[in-house]
């Protein structure tokens, strides 16, 4: 297997790069080196990938933020964008296990009648991040006054359990556990764009909750509307508040939402197999590494990178960002071990 050197930054400090890692070790000999990578794959929570001039460039966004083609070679991100061989559609929620739950599942439970009569709780809200569109905790709000959601993050808490920090250790396990004692799952991201699916999703769905979803305005090229409440088909708050209250209801009604297929069709999207996404890499890996760059070095090129990492430096990010080097230790730990 060829052997690739390969650096991670620009993660939150949280991030754990082994479910990446799991999937190129089985193609690729790789060697973690965050000093001289031949290959760099950065989010968007700093600028230290630009101290790696001579590296071929992956942007992995991670969140909802169009890809800088001017300073990546490659990228993985969210939306729906046609650039060549340079970028890949692969939201986040592809690396979580409970991913490949669903698509292992293909058909949600055929036992639904039974399941609705188990699930003894309404509704759960787990947010820690008090920043996203003010929409997510209106719609919390507008529902828990008429009937109690029960909020288990530090945002909007309102009741006593243990589930963790999101992103630390096998967070989501706890998680989809505490989801599967409820009905609904509010599932609203934190902003909403075409192609801006989460975790979020997959959680409630893995949870065999009916989410209440926000987010990706075209969900439907990838999840089964039929198998949530698709808040893009209400105009007003409180149509969708009514909306689940029947639903609530009817556990008729609410079982046959259960048995839905969690993919258009019963057919999970191709492209985010694990294999379809290794080849992606494969493609970029397998070249010679003179000829797997992409972005312009010269010029125009230079000049734009040049302004970019001037006014990180000026914003503290490229010397002082305390996430970047908590990564960067841990990474360098687990190339030692």
């Amino acid at each position: 297997m060829k052997t690739i050197r390969l650096g991670f930054f620009d993660f939150p400090g949280p991030f754990n790069p082994e479910r990446i890692l799991a999937l190129l070790r089985q193609r690729f000999t790789v060697v973690l080196d965050q000093d001289k990578p031949d290959y760099v794959i950065y989010s968007v929570f700093g600028h230290d990938f630009l101290k790696y001039k001579r590296a071929v460039r992956i942007c992995f966004t991670s969140e909802n933020v169009i890809p800088d083609f001017n300073l990546c070679d490659y990228a993985f991100g969210y939306h729906w964008l046609d650039f060549g061989d340079r970028y890949y559609r692969c939201p986040n929620y592809q690396l979580y296990d409970q991913y490949s739950d669903l698509r292992a599942r293909r058909r949600s439970l055929a036992a639904g009648q039974s399941l609705a009569y188990a699930k003894p709780k309404f509704c759960n809200f787990i947010y820690s991040n008090n920043k996203g569109h003010p929409i997510r905790d209106e719609l919390f709000h507008h529902l828990h006054a008429r009937k109690p959601v029960e909020s288990a993050g530090s945002h909007l808490r309102n009741v006593d359990a243990e589930i963790g920090p999101a992103y630390r250790g096998d967070w989501t396990v706890p998680k989809v556990e505490f989801q599967k004692q409820y009905r609904f799952t509010v599932a609203f991201e934190n902003s909403s764009s075409p192609g801006y699916t989460t975790e979020k999703l997959v959680h409630a769905l893995a949870a065999d909750t009916v989410p209440i979803y926000w987010g990706n305005p075209a969900v439907g090229r990838e999840f089964n509307t039929a198998r949530m409440v698709n808040c893009h088909e209400f105009d007003e708050l409180d149509e969708i508040v009514e909306h689940v209250l029947e639903i609530d209801a009817d556990n008729e009604r609410f079982n046959a939402m259960l048995r839905e297929p969690f993919f258009p069709g019963d057919q999970p999207p191709a492209g985010l197999s694990d294999d379809a996404v290794l080849d992606q890499f494969a493609r970029i890996f397998e070249q010679e590494l003179p000829q797997a760059y992409r972005r312009n070095f010269h010029f125009w090129g230079h000049k734009y990178e040049s302004r970019v990492k001037q006014q990180a430096d000026a914003s503290g990010f490229l010397s002082g960002n305390r996430l970047a080097s908590r990564l960067a230790r841990y990474l360098r730990g687990i190339g030692r071990s």
